[in-house]
C-alpha cells in the first residue's frame, strides 16, 4: 500500500493532566464520556508535606474522573476511581518535594461536578546545624536528609578561556549518616532524598561532584532506595542510586567498589554550543532558551573510566531553572546531538514558581545534553477537527510533524511503523536499527531505527513469520498493545482489571493477546470506545486517533504537563 509520509521521521529528534473534564465528551476515543450524573465530596483534612491525602465521595455513576489542581493551577493528581455501593475513594502522597498551599479536588463527568479544597503544609525544621564554621550535623525533614554546608568542599579552577571547573567532595562522615537517618525514619512509600548544595551561581562553568562508590554500597545496606539530589546554580540533578548498578561498573573496570569514584557533573553550556542549538531549534520553527545543561556521571578507577548513560525504565529527572513564565503548551525540554546536531522532544514537566520563574522538570532514562525550547505549531487541515488542540500541543514539542508542510491529514490510516516511531519519540528513545531483527525492516528504511528502539524497549513484537508488516495499518487493540507497553518502559505499572472489557458489547472481538493490554490502556483512560458500549478492535486507528493517545499517555506517565 502507499504510505503517507508522516511526521517528518527525524529518528534523531513532562503530575500534570491538563485533560480539561468537559472535553472528554468531544474526541470520538473518550471512553468517560458517561451520561450527566450526581457526584458529591467529602471534607478534607489538612495535611503537611509528605502526607497522605484520602478523598471520598459518592456517585451514582460506575467511576468518577477525579483530578486535583495544585497551587500553581496545574493538575497534580488525575484517576478514574471506581464507584461501589454509591461511594467512591481514592488516596495519593503530596511528596516532600511538591508545593504547600491550597489543592483544589474536582471529580465527576461533563459539566456535573462537585469540587472540594484542602491545604497542604510545609513541615518543621528539624535538627540543624551550628554556626562557627565547624562542621555541624545533617538537616533532617520528613523523607529528606540535606548533607551540611560545611561537609561539601569545592575547589574552583577558572581557565585562560574564562571557563570554570568546580570539583566537589563531600566529607564521607556525613553521607554516610545520612543513609543512617533515613533509615531511621523508618519505612515510606514517598521518595528518600539525599539532599547536596553547591554554593556555586556560575553560569558558564562545569561542576563534577566526587563521590566514593565504597560510601554508596554502604550507605544503600541502610536505605536501598535511596536518591541523591544535587544541586548547583540553577540546576538540579535527581538520581536514584539503584540504577547505578555499582557491582557491574566495578566489574567492567576491572576493580571493586573500594577504589572505584563517581563524577557527577553538571555542565552549562558556552556560546559555542548555545548558537548550534539555535541554529537547530530555527530549523524546526523554534526557539531556544538559552542556558542549555549537560548532565553526565562517570565511573573511574586507576585512570580508567566508564560512562553511565543508560537507566533502562527509570527515568532520571533534572531540574533546570529559567527566568519568567514558560507556557507548557508552547515548549518542551529538547535533547541536544552533538554528533548530528539534531534536537528531539525529552519529557519535561514545568512549574511556574512563586518569584515569577519557571522549573523545566526534564526526564530521561540516558544522560545528555539538554535545553528548552518555545514555538508554536499548526496545519491548514485541522481547523475545526476535534483534535486540533493535542496535534498542536504535541506538533510543538516536536513529536508529531505533518505529511506536508502545511497539511497533517488528521483522518488517514497510521500505519504500524509510524506509531512505533511516535513512541519512540514520546519516550525519548535512542535509535537502534541494529535491532531491528525482522525479514520486511531493511537496515536503510526510514523507520528501521525506531522499530530497532521499540523493541529494545520492549514496544513492540513481531508476527509468526519473522515479519513486522510495517507499512500495514495499525488496529485500534495492535495500538493498545503498544500503549499498555509504552507505559512499562517509562517506568509505569497499571493492573488491567478484565471487567472494564464488559462495558463493550464487542469485547468478545478482541484478541485474546491484546485483552491483558487493552484492559490497561483503558483503565489508564488512555485508549477507549469508538462509542460508549464499542470497541471496534479491528478497527484501524487514525492519525489523529494516535495523537490524543500519545499526548494521554504522556500526560499518564507525568512526561508533560
Amino acid at each position: 500500500m502507499n504510505t503517507v509520509k508522516p511526521f517528518k521521521l527525524i529518528l534523531s529528534s513532562s503530575i500534570a493532566l491538563s485533560i480539561a473534564l468537559a472535553s472528554t465528551a468531544i474526541a470520538p476515543l473518550s471512553a468517560l464520556a458517561n451520561p450527566v450524573s450526581q457526584v458529591t465530596i467529602a471534607p478534607i483534612t489538612a495535611i503537611i508535606l509528605g502526607g497522605t491525602v484520602t478523598i471520598s465521595g459518592t456517585s451514582v455513576n460506575a467511576e468518577v474522573i477525579l483530578k486535583v489542581i495544585g497551587p500553581t493551577g496545574s493538575v497534580f493528581f488525575f484517576d478514574t476511581p471506581k464507584v461501589t455501593n454509591g461511594t467512591f475513594t481514592d488516596s495519593f502522597i503530596v511528596g516532600t518535594g511538591e508545593l504547600a498551599g491550597t489543592y483544589k479536588v474536582v471529580a465527576g463527568y461533563g459539566d456535573t461536578v462537585d469540587t472540594e479544597e484542602f491545604i497542604v503544609k510545609a513541615p518543621p525544621v528539624v535538627g540543624g546545624g551550628s554556626g562557627g564554621g565547624s562542621v555541624a550535623s545533617n538537616t533532617v525533614t520528613p523523607n529528606n536528609v540535606e548533607i551540611h554546608p560545611d561537609a561539601v568542599k569545592s575547589n574552583k579552577v577558572t581557565g585562560p578561556d574564562g571557563k570554570s571547573t568546580t570539583t566537589v567532595t563531600i566529607d564521607n562522615k556525613f553521607l554516610g549518616e545520612a543513609f543512617v537517618q533515613l533509615k531511621n525514619q523508618g519505612k515510606t512509600e514517598e521518595k528518600q532524598i539525599i539532599a547536596i548544595k553547591i554554593n556555586t551561581v556560575e553560569t558558564n562553568g562545569k561542576t563534577t561532584i566526587d563521590i566514593p562508590a565504597s560510601v554508596l554500597v554502604e550507605g544503600m545496606k541502610n536505605a536501598p532506595d535511596a536518591l541523591i539530589r544535587i544541586y548547583s546554580g540553577k540546576e538540579s540533578y535527581l538520581l536514584p542510586l539503584s540504577v547505578l548498578d555499582l557491582a557491574n561498573l566495578a566489574k567492567s573496570l576491572g576493580t571493586d567498589s573500594s577504589s572505584m569514584i563517581l563524577h557527577l557533573t553538571i555542565s552549562v553550556m558556552g556560546t559555542d554550543i548555545e548558537k548550534k542549538i539555535q541554529e537547530s531549534a530555527a530549523e524546526e520553527g523554534a526557539t531556544s532558551l538559552g542556558h542549555s545543561v549537560d548532565f553526565s556521571i562517570t565511573a573511574e578507577s586507576n585512570n580508567n573510566k566508564v560512562d553511565v548513560n543508560n537507566f533502562g525504565s527509570v527515568y532520571v529527572e533534572r531540574q533546570i531553572v529559567y527566568s519568567g513564565t514558560i507556557k507548557p503548551e508552547n515548549a518542551t525540554g529538547v535533547l541536544y546531538d552533538p554528533i548530528t546536531g539534531d534536537i528531539s522532544f525529552v519529557p519535561t514537566v514545568f512549574t511556574v514558581n512563586s518569584d515569577g520563574t519557571t522549573d523545566a522538570n526534564i526526564k530521561r532514562n540516558g544522560n545528555s545534553i539538554y535545553s528548552v525550547i518555545t514555538s508554536f505549531k499548526s496545519f491548514d487541515d485541522i481547523k475545526g477537527h476535534w483534535a486540533k488542540s493535542d496535534i498542536e500541543l504535541l506538533a510543538s514539542k516536536l513529536v508529531v510533524s505533518g505529511a506536508t508542510d502545511t497539511g497533517f491529514a488528521p483522518d488517514a490510516n497510521i500505519t504500524r511503523a509510524e506509531f512505533a516511531t511516535l513512541l519512540v519519540r514520546a519516550l525519548a528513545l535512542t535509535s537502534n536499527a541494529g535491532a531491528a531483527s525482522f525479514n520486511d525492516v531493511g537496515a536503510t528504511d526510514w523507520f528501521a531505527g525506531a522499530v530497532g528502539a521499540a523493541v529494545k524497549a520492549k514496544l513492540v513484537s513481531g508476527f509468526e513469520d519473522g515479519s513486522f508488516q510495517p507499512n500495514a495499518p495499525i488496529t485500534r487493540e495492535q495500538m493498545a498493545v503498544m500503549v499498555a507497553k509504552a507505559l512499562s518502559a517509562a517506568g509505569k505499572t497499571v493492573e488491567g482489571q478484565a471487567e472494564l472489557l464488559n462495558k463493550f458489547n464487542d469485547n468478545a472481538g478482541i484478541s485474546s493477546w491484546a485483552k491483558t493490554s487493552v484492559s490497561q490502556s483503558v483503565k489508564a483512560g488512555i485508549i477507549s470506545g469508538m462509542t460508549d458500549s464499542t470497541f471496534v478492535p479491528s478497527a484501524n486507528a487514525s492519525r489523529a486517533q494516535a495523537v490524543v493517545m500519545l499526548k494521554r499517555l504522556l500526560q499518564y506517565a507525568q512526561f508533560i504537563n
